[in-house]
């Protein structure tokens, strides 16, 4: 790969983070967390996770048997990454 290509995707990346990364009031950058999915191999639906999302954006379901965390409203999550945090068991992706 010559040199244009690898600058241009690099700026594609950049400009892609650029679009994730806001600016708080106090001066400080939030680059939002957004799950990638949950492992429901993981989880153990002890439902920390719908408790703490501000968005309601998680619920609990019962998946080939086991309740499990699923996404419910995807499109509302804030990517605040409290989900992630509080999941004693890492199920988040």
């Amino acid at each position: 790969m010559n040199q244009i290509c690898k600058l241009h995707i690099k700026q594609e990346i950049l400009d892609k983070v650029k679009r994730q990364v806001i600016l708080c009031q106090d001066g400080s950058l939030f680059i939002p967390q957004y799950p990638g999915g949950i492992d429901y191999s993981k989880c153990t639906g002890c439902g920390k996770c719908v408790e703490v999302c501000p968005q309601g954006c998680i619920k609990l379901e019962e998946v080939d048997g086991k309740l499990v965390a699923i996404f419910s409203n995807w499109e509302l999550c804030i990517g605040d990454g409290i989900c992630k945090i509080i999941c004693p068991e890492n199920a988040f992706l």
